[in-house]
């Protein structure tokens, strides 16, 4: 069964546009939006194991320059 996830993430000393692009090229992201709040993007990402999931966050996403911070909320169904 497939593994979905929001993250939300923050931006220091970058564009959020600038980042967001660069999350938009992740295969497995599948929506993406600059937000307003405690937390400047939302991204919705699906992968295939937790482990998958895991290498996106820590190896993929928090490599782009300019994030600061990142929130992984795992969905329980749906």
């Amino acid at each position: 069964m497939p593994i979905t996830a929001f993250i939300m993430i923050n931006v220091a000393n970058e564009n959020s546009r600038d980042v967001l692009a660069e999350i938009e090229k992740i295969e497995e992201t599948v929506e993406a939006y600059v937000i307003f709040g405690a937390y400047d993007i939302l991204i919705k990402v699906v992968c295939t194991t937790h482990e998958d999931l895991s290498a996106l966050v820590v190896d993929r996403i928090r490599s782009i320059k300019g994030v600061a911070d990142t929130q992984t909320n795992v969905c329980a169904s749906c």
